[in-house]
């Protein structure tokens, strides 16, 4: 088999995995180990955390997680929102530009915006800075922190890994702390698999980090975007 048929079938097969792989994508369940659950919530005081991995709370290797934080009170007093600190697992890393921060504010009420945090990558951390952000059962003022993370390639598969966050809460003497969330590492299916393979060929895109990145998490992030870069590798490498 010449180099360029070989490429046509590698696509063909690509783009068949795509066509399924939403069939296969949503498999699992939010808490597949009742001892690793993908969500968490603490009370303290009048102020209430719910810290989540955003979806089904499985990831394959080479994919991306969203971690979702939800800082809200269950009655008066108001109170700010003085620091927050994401903690992630040494098979994550921090994809840069992806932290929001959804919070009220005087002009322009609930909103969500994007944020540039402190990075620490031996200690691990994500520090969103906060300008003192607003929490009240008052018209529902909350603060909704999002980041994503990319899973290294190794992360070995069918084990927990874990998130914790510290946030400074007003009028609180230490930092409110939440753990015990998990983002279960699953193997990744057809669709994923087939995208690897095709990322071997050079048929990767950016991972956000001025990099190339796992074809998996592109095939699922962008799958319009992939499939032309595959044509295009093809026209481009086929001979």
């Amino acid at each position: 088999m010449s180099r360029f048929s070989m490429r046509k079938t590698l696509t063909g097969i690509a783009i068949a995995a795509l066509a399924t792989s939403g069939l296969v994508m949503t498999a699992g369940t939010a808490s597949a180990d009742a001892t690793h659950p993908s969500a968490a919530t603490v009370n303290s005081s009048n102020v209430r955390i719910t810290k989540s991995i955003v979806g089904d709370g499985e990831v394959a290797p080479g994919g991306k997680v969203t971690v979702r934080t939800v800082i809200s009170t269950t009655g008066h007093p108001e109170r700010y929102v003085d620091q927050f600190v994401d903690r992630y697992p040494a098979t994550f890393k921090y994809i840069q530009g992806t932290a929001t921060v959804n919070a009220w504010h005087l002009i322009g009420g609930q909103k969500t915006e994007s944020v540039t945090p402190s990075v620490d990558t031996a200690a691990r951390t994500v520090n969103v800075p906060s300008t003192g952000w607003l929490i009240s059962p008052t018209g529902s003022k909350t603060v909704t922190i999002e980041a994503q993370y990319l899973v290294a390639d190794d992360a070995p598969i069918g084990s927990y890994q874990e998130m914790s966050s510290s946030i400074g809460i007003s009028t609180f003497n230490t930092d409110q702390n939440i753990s015990g969330v998990y983002a279960k590492i699953r193997a990744k299916n057809p669709g994923e698999a087939a995208a690897s393979g095709s990322a071997d060929l050079g048929f990767g895109s950016s991972d956000g980090e001025g990099g190339t990145g796992s074809a998996g998490s592109s095939i699922l992030d962008n799958p319009a975007g992939f499939i032309s870069d595959i044509i295009s590798g093809v026209l481009a490498n086929g001979s």
